[in-house]
């Protein structure tokens, strides 16, 4: 396949017979679109390679120190409970009833069995969520220490062989079990709500003599220790839960996981006993068809484990992010680059065009031809060359031509200089009334606010308004903005009435405003509440616009405050950065803006200016220099 498209090339290549045969703006376009796209395509390939795996790596160091300390708390419970066990095994009750149970009458077996249950209700009450306390003869022969005697846990015989077996052969080290429904007497499943749980089991040898006298079984609720990692979050459909050596799950934070039952992917704990003598405590594999991260961590006590499974979808959520971010800013960069290139290419291609052309015309006689070029490169001094000479064959037509161009040119401009702003004002007018007319009440305010607005943009106020007529601007534009944002916004006023007939810049309060509306509560999910203040503070005047929207970080804050451009999409034009100007400019440094904002909760924008009163500062204050 290869060398076929090889050998194309070299076809296409002969056909051309040499680049020079190709057009000038051809090869401009192909050599910018090269040099544009193959950068783009290496660095984005090699971006979103380093961020996926940069942020793999930093999920699986955190899923292995969760299920790290995880396995950590669930060490520190199961040893308070051995503890337990070694103390009930120490104990003097426990030692005399094993010691002499042969020798004991039914009535003192019962009372012994009530004084231990006095014992340890005072330690498992509250402490641990332990159910039951089953203590076992040398002849398996069973006491119950702790528990409801009504429904007195009972182990099928097969279980309880193996188990107290178990016990005995590990020599005094506790021995840790799961327990079930398939574990317990059928009639007392039937009878109390069984919960799954686990059993730790531990031999109770004689204290002075060291011989072999029971065991002590407890019986704690799963529950208990699910619980430690319940609420732990390692990402969307991430869970955590606890296997034995033989890949059966003994806990376990959701039903979809069902405990006492071998784990879904068999070749789970397979892969675990590997990676464990590897040393390496995480791994890749397929569940449910589905690729997961797995790290896990030993459960030494019990030679249980606790496992996380982390799917790829979600470690590769915001890699993909990326990878579209990069796709559509490659995208939006080739465009850029292929539109460049047509402009520049055009730039060579066009003056070319155009000399061409123009000595075609000369060919056939036609010696009237004048192609204009203003620039300084060598098209340019071709090009004027060219006109120099086909100057000097027919100056006079020339002239008269640059004549006629000029006439027309200046026909335009007077036809549209005879177009009257005023006249868009009358017909606004016009309509007004026709909507009074036929009581349309929320187009005719609408067109009132319009002209009103309109009226102050083509300069019909002084530089300087009151602070009442800028109120009454406010409230024109936010008629019009209702009808925009239909419900989107809420704006108070909160002013002081002294200050009403204060003088300030016309426009000063509205490209503020206009901000909190589009870029504050617009992109907000909800409506959202505006606030307009203005009061008197230590011999100034002060403005404060106050929105509940997104906010904005402290570096997009310099940014507006630093724009050299107007804002976009504005009825006036202007924008935070011109207000900062024109405030400067006329009242010093010491006056302006001053923007606070909290991300995801609110922007304020205050505005200090000095007391005016017919353009002057007021009575007894002074100007903010």
């Amino acid at each position: 396949m290869g060398g076929f498209a090889l050998k194309l090339v070299v076809k296409q290549l002969r056909q051309f017979g040499s680049v020079r045969n190709i057009p000038i703006q051809a090869r401009f376009i192909s050599v910018f679109v090269l040099l544009s796209l193959l950068p783009m395509v290496i660095t984005g390939f090699f971006a979103y390679r380093q961020s996926s795996l940069a942020m793999e790596n930093k999920i699986k160091t955190y899923a292995k120190q969760v299920v790290n300390q995880v396995a950590r708390n669930i060490k520190v419970e199961m040893s308070r409970l051995e503890n337990d066990t070694v103390e009930i095994g120490f104990a003097d009750l426990v030692q005399k009833t094993l010691i002499n149970y042969e020798s004991l009458s039914e009535w003192e077996v019962f009372d012994a069995e009530n004084k231990l249950q006095d014992m340890l209700v005072k330690k498992f009450s509250f402490l641990h969520d332990v159910s039951d306390v089953l203590i076992f003869t040398a002849k398996d022969k069973k006491v119950v220490a702790y528990g409801e005697k009504s429904h007195t846990l009972k182990l099928k015989n097969a279980y309880q062989t193996h188990l107290l077996n178990a016990v005995k052969n590990h020599n005094g080290v506790p021995v840790w079990r799961s327990i079930g429904w398939k574990d317990a007497d059928p009639l007392v499943r039937r009878v109390i709500d069984f919960q799954n749980g686990w059993l730790v089991g531990k031999a109770i040898n004689h204290l002075y003599e060291g011989n072999y006298i029971g065991t002590v079984l407890v019986r704690t609720n799963e529950r208990f220790f699910a619980d430690i990692y319940r609420d732990i979050d390692i990402g969307k459909s991430a869970e955590i839960l606890i296997l034995d050596g033989q890949g059966q799950v003994v806990s376990s934070r959701t039903r979809t996981i069902p405990l006492q039952a071998k784990y879904g992917e068999t070749s789970l704990i397979s892969r675990l006993l590997v990676s464990q003598k590897q040393g390496d405590f995480a791994f890749n594999l397929e569940i449910n068809h589905h690729p997961h991260l797995v790290t896990f961590s030993p459960v030494a006590n019990a030679g249980w484990y606790v496992v996380s499974t982390i799917p790829y979808t979600y470690l590769n959520l915001e890699s993909i992010k990326i990878r579209n971010r990069i796709l559509w800013l490659s995208a939006a960069c080739f465009m850029i680059a292929f539109l460049l290139s047509i402009f520049f290419t055009k730039s060579i291609s066009g003056p070319l065009r155009k000399l061409i052309q123009a000595m075609h015309e000369v060919k056939k006689g036609n010696t009237a031809v004048c192609v204009v070029d203003e620039h300084h490169d060598e098209i340019a001094e071709v090009i004027r060359n060219f006109n120099a000479m086909v100057d000097e064959l027919d100056h006079l037509l020339t002239d008269i031509q640059n004549k006629e161009q000029q006439k027309r040119e200046a026909e335009l401009q007077a036809l549209q200089a005879q177009i009257n702003p005023h006249f868009l004002s009358n017909i606004l007018h016009t309509a007004k009334l026709l909507a009074s007319t036929q009581k349309a009440a929320n187009l005719e305010s609408l067109l009132g606010s319009l002209i009103q607005l309109l009226q102050v943009s083509m300069g019909k106020e002084d530089k300087f308004i009151t602070v009442r007529k800028e109120i009454e601007y406010l409230k024109n534009y936010l008629n019009l903005q209702e009808f925009r944002y239909y419900n989107k916004f809420n704006v108070t006023f909160d002013f002081e009435t002294t200050i009403y007939e204060y003088q300030i810049p016309k426009f000063l309060l509205q490209p503020i405003l206009e901000n909190a509306i589009i870029h504050g509560i617009g992109p907000k999910h909800g409506p959202g509440l505006i606030s307009v203040k203005g009061f008197i503070y230590q011999g100034k005047l002060v403005f404060t616009i106050t929105d509940d929207g997104i906010g904005m970080t402290q570096s997009t804050i310099e940014n507006i405050m630093h724009e050299a451009n107007l804002s976009h999409n504005r009825f006036c034009g202007i924008g935070i950065k011109n207000v900062q100007e024109r405030i400067q400019l006329s009242f010093g440094p010491s006056c302006g803006l001053n923007i606070t904002s909290s991300p995801g909760y609110c922007t304020t924008v205050e505005i200090t200016l000095p007391l005016l009163q017919n353009n002057l500062p007021a009575l007894g204050e002074t100007g903010c220099i």
